[in-house]
């Protein structure tokens, strides 16, 4: 699969980067619904799919669900993960509502 986008983050004590990645929504083989895959790379090391009714949805809530990942994770919460340099600030996406209190720019 080739990602339709992705992001490379820093984390304050390497120079390795963080790859989140989003992949094109595809039609599932019932054809009722979408999915969404995304990857966070190490140290996170996450792969999700997401499911939606429409291609947009699916898209929308992958990029949501690999928020809440991030914006969540201890290493934001400690000011570890970054980018550009800048660490515990703007992640250059949006997060969830609910996390507003810990990230800018809310869903």
């Amino acid at each position: 699969m080739t990602p339709i986008a992705e992001i490379a983050l820093d984390l304050s004590y390497t120079d390795t980067k963080v790859w989140a990645r989003v992949y094109a929504p595809v039609r599932t083989a019932t054809g009722d619904e979408w999915s969404c895959a995304f990857e966070i790379t190490e140290p996170f090391a996450i792969e999700r799919t997401i499911y939606g009714a429409s291609s947009l949805q699916a898209l929308v809530l992958a990029l949501k669900t690999m928020s809440s990942y991030l914006y969540g994770s201890e290493a934001y919460q400690t000011k570890q993960l970054g980018i550009g340099g800048e660490f515990g600030g703007n992640l250059s996406f949006p997060a969830p509502s609910i996390l507003h209190d810990a990230a800018p720019f809310p869903f």
